[in-house]
């Protein structure tokens, strides 16, 4: 399966949140980044819905590089 770079996402924690947060990724071996990625997914099975959840499928913005240049790329003039 062909992995999808990761979008930037921004978030707000309660300080004590965030902390807990870095406790809990170093105690790990985790980046925040990663232990907030696991942390989700653990739920997401424990609760049934599987990973991916049903509708969580990547959106279009995800294509490669490649696919966007040759999509915005103007047609050649038949002769």
């Amino acid at each position: 399966m062909k992995s999808v770079r990761s979008s930037p996402t921004a978030f707000r924690f309660d300080p004590t949140v965030k902390k807990a947060l870095a406790v809990i990724a170093d105690k790990d071996g985790r980046s925040m980044a990663n232990m907030i990625e696991w942390l989700i997914k653990q739920h997401c099975e424990r609760e049934g819905l599987g990973w991916p959840p049903a509708g969580a499928a990547p959106a279009a913005h995800t294509q490669s590089k490649t696919a966007k240049v040759a999509a915005k790329a103007p047609k050649a003039k038949k002769r």
